[in-house]
């Protein structure tokens, strides 16, 4: 038990010994004007009586009305001790007005010595003990002066003097064991509030996600990594007019395929288009009522991530190893055919037989360089962007390099939204997307156009930044859009069918994500769903 808590303790019974120190002087001063008693109150001297009533009556109403008993006495072993002695002496002096022993009012002193030996530790209530004994047998002698008392009355005074050591040996012996148990109550409750409260840190700084729902799917509770992962705060916000917030409806068919078969692990999900990548598993909090579900929620990106970052460290030494073994043979062919093209004596067929030679020889050596490019592409960090500037200059550039005069347009609302990206492998994204884009719009309408439209949308519940880039082309194919991201398919000619799969595998290394979708309109827009800038993807 900790000062304070002593403290406010001892106020509390400091009062309730006041109160009682005000009722009894009130009880002995109106029995005594009243003349009913049959203890003979005051018989032996009244005078001393009566003033000792009023000096003890004022002496109450001085305490609790003007001292007060607040903290700053209550914890003073000295001045409670003068208060204690002051209520023994004019016990004792009731005490001998009233013909001593035989009136009864020494066992008054008991509750003063239980009061002291509570309200002030150590060996203070021997001492309270000692002084209320020397008083009872000095005022039992002192009153055989002037009347003739019996023995008996002597040994009365011992024994009442042996009964208040006792007491006061007792209840300093209890009150101490009572402070001990608060104490250690008092520690035991403070460890677990403590224990409580960092397990609720170390919960809500976890990277997994914890949800506890209920068998329905109703929310009961979740840590700040699952509000994270499934939006749960934008939804919950939207839907609380609606009633108790539910778990996402993706989440809740895992939950549903679990309960039918706790053997079979549920699949991945993604709670929007542009959120991670999520593995949930689930247990009953009791398996022995259904109070409850406990839902663990791992992000899948970092592990997809590492090991795709294995996979491109895997390719860049497979195609380092045949690039030597490739090219020399290829550039012997290509350097060979570029000599036979130079012989004029060779009809038209040889001559286009020679051009297909060196296309196919060029198309190779370009699968190679992206290859290359591919699985050598450098980890460096990323950096936090504005992106209506950061695109503000890239298109400068772009159609500074490319002799373009305003064929980008550039849409972003809120102008102040941040991506946190690779800068070198979102400028090589851009320059693939941009790049097909600007040449579809081209075969469609004679114009090298395109908009980069982006920002943080309203119906975007996870609040991660956006951009889409739309080009004014005739759009792509159903069928062909089942196989867009696949490497090696291509529907132009000249085309090596990787620009797509190297721009889908470099946002997946920055933690976004490249979709397709047509508009409204029947034009191609191509998603780039970024990663919160907030979230560190190094």
């Amino acid at each position: 038990m900790d000062a304070t808590s002593q403290s406010d303790q001892n106020v509390r019974i400091l009062q309730i010994y006041n109160v009682y120190r005000l009722g009894l002087a009130s009880i002995l001063l109106l029995s005594f004007l009243t003349g009913a008693t049959t203890t003979q109150l005051g018989n032996h001297d009244p005078a001393l009586y009566l003033y000792t009533s009023l000096f003890m009556l004022g002496f109450s109403l001085l305490v609790i009305f003007v001292i007060k008993p607040e903290r700053a006495i209550s914890t003073r072993p000295r001045l409670l001790t003068a208060l204690l002695i002051c209520d023994i002496l004019c016990i004792a002096l009731l005490n001998y007005s009233s013909r001593g022993i035989l009136s009864g009012l020494a066992l008054l002193q008991l509750v003063t010595i239980a009061a002291g030996s509570i309200l002030i530790p150590g060996r203070i209530g021997i001492f309270l003990a000692a002084i209320a004994s020397i008083a009872t047998l000095y005022s039992e002698i002192y009153l055989s002066f002037s009347r003739n008392i019996g023995a008996s009355q002597y040994i009365q005074s011992g024994l009442l003097g042996a009964l208040l050591f006792a007491a006061a040996l007792y209840l300093q012996v209890l009150s101490e064991r009572m402070r001990r148990s608060a104490l250690l109550a008092e520690e035991q409750a403070s460890s677990i509030i403590n224990l409580e409260q960092l397990n609720q840190l170390i919960i809500a700084r976890m990277r997994t996600g914890i949800v506890v729902c209920s068998p329905e799917g109703a929310l009961i509770t979740s840590n700040d990594a699952a509000s994270r992962m499934l939006g749960l705060q934008q939804a919950n916000a939207a839907k609380s007019n609606a009633g108790a917030p539910r778990i996402p409806d993706v989440l809740r068919e895992n939950l549903q395929q679990w309960q039918h078969n706790k053997q079979k692990r549920p699949p991945t999900f993604r709670v929007h288009k542009s959120g991670p990548l999520l593995q949930a598993n689930f247990a009953d909090l009791n398996p022995q009522s259904s109070a409850g579900i406990l839902i663990f929620l791992e992000d899948t990106s970092q592990i997809i991530q590492r090991v795709r970052q294995m996979k491109l460290a895997s390719l860049g030494r497979l195609t380092a190893s045949i690039a030597h073994e490739i090219r020399n043979p290829l550039g012997a062919i290509s350097h060979a055919t570029q000599l036979l093209f130079e012989d004029q004596n060779l009809n038209a067929a040889d001559q286009r037989l020679l051009e297909i030679i060196l296309n196919h020889s060029a198309r190779v050596n370009l699968i190679i360089e992206d290859v290359l490019h591919m699985s050598r592409h450098k980890q460096d960090s990323t950096e936090r962007v504005n992106l209506h500037d950061w695109l503000t200059r890239y298109a400068q550039n772009y159609c500074e390099a490319h002799q373009l005069e305003n064929g980008i347009r550039i849409e972003i609302e809120p102008r102040s939204t941040e991506i946190r990206i690779i800068t070198s492998q979102f400028e090589q994204i851009l320059n693939n997307l941009v790049e097909n884009g600007l040449r579809y719009s081209h075969k469609a309408t004679g114009h090298y156009t395109l908009t980069l439209r982006g920002g943080v949308f309203a119906d975007n519940d996870s609040q991660n930044p956006e951009l889409h880039v739309i080009d004014d082309g005739p759009g792509i194919d159903a069928e062909q859009e089942e196989r867009l991201f696949e490497p090696f398919h291509t529907t132009e000619p000249t085309g090596t069918g990787l620009g797509l799969y190297i721009s889908k595998e470099l946002c997946e290394a920055n933690q976004a994500q490249l979709t397709y979708r047509r508009t409204k309109q029947g034009k191609s827009c191509f998603s780039i769903h970024f990663a919160h800038p907030d979230r560190n993807i190094d």
